[in-house]
């Protein structure tokens, strides 16, 4: 079992980045690495839905 957590800024310098808004929801998805093994091992999740203020199946809350 991993628990993981993700922290960003709201307001991202790049054009190209995707920012959480209040109210929406987001598809998202997780690749994890693991660099100690010789081949390029990697597990990578289905689709998830992120919402932000939104029903979805992983809630982003704000920290304080």
């Amino acid at each position: 079992m991993w628990n993981v957590e993700w922290v960003r800024p709201l307001n991202l310098a790049n054009p190209d980045d995707k920012a959480l808004r209040e109210g929406k929801v987001f598809n998202f998805g997780f690749a994890v690495h693991d660099d100690n093994i010789t081949s390029r091992g990697h597990q990578i999740s289905f689709p998830v839905t992120v919402g932000f203020g939104a029903k979805a199946a992983i809630e982003a809350t704000r920290l304080k």
